[in-house]
């Protein structure tokens, strides 16, 4: 009688073993592909890590922090932290059970069970081509898993995209750069360099919205696992965007955004680096709009980048251009480094009040750029901070040429060595915004390198 409650007890006890270990199974697939960093992509990502970005012209991606895990509801936080608790439960209860009755220990149990469930969550990544394998780019993206790429071939494409977490989206003219010579750019083409020859090599790849929503759109939690590279990307609709981002933070590199209402609109807690863009003739070249309450009544600059909704973007090496307003800050914090922001409105084609870079409630760490003939009228000017803003650093750019170079109602810190001089531009009529070889910016940044882009 013993015996055979002792083989009840064991049959019971394995039973309940299993049941509870397929939770586990099933909990750590459900959460295999999510992020859980929390660090301060700001905080990590200083000055010196900007340059790490592109030195020499040379792009290392793999030195890009980890972007924090964005949150797609008001509930997320509290779904993930009870998984993570319910998990760690059901971790300790089985260990308990398995060293009880076999003598295994935790750590020598899970450890080939989570190379069990990596093992088959993993997909080879693959590379998609369009329109070879897929006629549209939407139908690419929908079809893809983490970790593919998408090249899409030169052309027009009459899509309104929305994009995926873990995609690399690629046009031509990225994956021509490593593929033929000579090296005939978007960044060339932007400057009015190339050559005839050069230019027959540039099939140039084309999504066009048609006057119809955001052209191409990152939502919900994406991450820098996801790049949007060598495009050219116009025709959003009405008070709509060539690139929107909302809560997101993928990496946008090499393309050009012309003729939409906002070249790129990043909202809420993002932190996308945009590098390297041709952004013209839009309405504004980059919009930076947070809708948080609590900002202007913080008590720091601090305070306010602790609030889980503000937009904390990386500007870097993108040339703004011909734009109404090149950078419009709200509820923010950016950090604006070797950008070339010329000709905003130089030809006053809009009546009202236009700036290089306009601060409004934010922060901004600006510095090594080309900030000039933004504006011509009355209360235009160059950089413009208003008395809500805070932690406004200003150093090692070249402000000059503006209706007003420099307007400042807030807090804001304009060191001394900062410029003040014709950039001599090879020809910026002809949007040839590249420096003469007498300019006298060339190696005049903190580090030695040139004022404003670097490409």
């Amino acid at each position: 009688m013993i015996k055979s409650n002792k083989k009840v007890v064991v049959i019971l006890t394995t039973i309940l073993f299993l049941l509870i270990l397929s939770g586990v199974v099933f909990a750590f697939q459900k959460n295999d592909n999510l992020e859980f960093n929390n660090k301060d992509l700001l905080k990590e990502f200083g000055s010196d890590g900007i340059r790490s970005v592109q030195v020499n012209g040379k792009n290392n991606d793999d030195e890009i922090p980890p972007a924090p895990f964005v949150k797609g509801g008001d509930d997320d936080d509290t779904i993930i932290n009870n998984q993570k608790q319910t998990i760690a439960q059901k971790i300790d209860f089985i260990a308990k059970i398995g060293k009880g009755l076999f003598g295994i220990e935790k750590k020598i149990f899970f450890r080939p069970l989570n190379k069990l469930v990596e093992f088959k969550n993993y997909k080879e990544p693959k590379t998609i081509n369009v329109p070879e394998d897929y006629s549209e780019i939407q139908t690419a993206i929908d079809s893809a898993n983490f970790g593919d790429t998408i090249k899409v071939a030169g052309g027009e494409y009459m899509e309104n995209i929305i994009m995926k977490e873990g995609i690399n989206l690629i046009g031509s003219n990225e994956f021509a750069k490593s593929e033929t010579e000579p090296k005939a750019t978007l960044a060339n083409v932007a400057f009015g360099s190339v050559s005839d020859s050069e230019q027959t090599i540039i099939d140039e790849t084309i999504i066009n919205g048609g006057g119809f929503g955001n052209v191409v759109s990152f939502k919900n939690g994406i991450t820098n696992k996801t790049k949007l590279a060598g495009f050219t990307i116009k025709n959003s609709g009405e008070n709509l965007s060539g690139i929107l981002i909302e809560n997101s933070s993928p990496l946008i590199n090499d393309n050009i955004l012309k003729n939409n209402e906002y070249g790129v609109y990043i909202k809420e807690n993002s932190s996308p680096v945009i590098q390297r863009n041709t952004i013209n003739f839009n309405n504004k070249g980059i919009q930076v709009y947070s809708f948080a309450e609590d900002y202007e009544d913080s008590e720091s600059s601090e305070d306010s980048e602790s609030d889980s909704n503000l937009a904390k973007p990386m500007i870097i090496d993108n040339l703004i251009t011909d734009n109404k307003i090149g950078i419009d800050l709200h509820n923010s914090s950016a950090i604006i480094n070797h950008n070339t922001i010329s000709y905003n409105n130089h030809y006053k084609t809009y009546l009202g009040p236009t700036f290089g870079i306009y601060i409004a409630k934010s922060s901004a760490e600006i510095t090594n750029n080309i900030i000039t003939d933004n504006g011509i009228c009355d209360l235009c000017a160059g950089i413009n901070a208003d008395e809500k803003s805070k932690n406004v650093v200003i150093s090692y750019n070249n402000i000059w040429g503006n209706k007003n170079n420099f307007v400042c109602f807030g807090e804001c810190v304009l060191e001394d060595n900062n410029l003040s001089a014709d950039p001599k531009f090879v020809n910026c009529v002809t949007s040839n915004f590249k420096l003469k070889e007498e300019s006298g910016l060339i190696g005049m940044c903190e580090d030695g390198s040139d004022v404003g882009v670097r490409w």
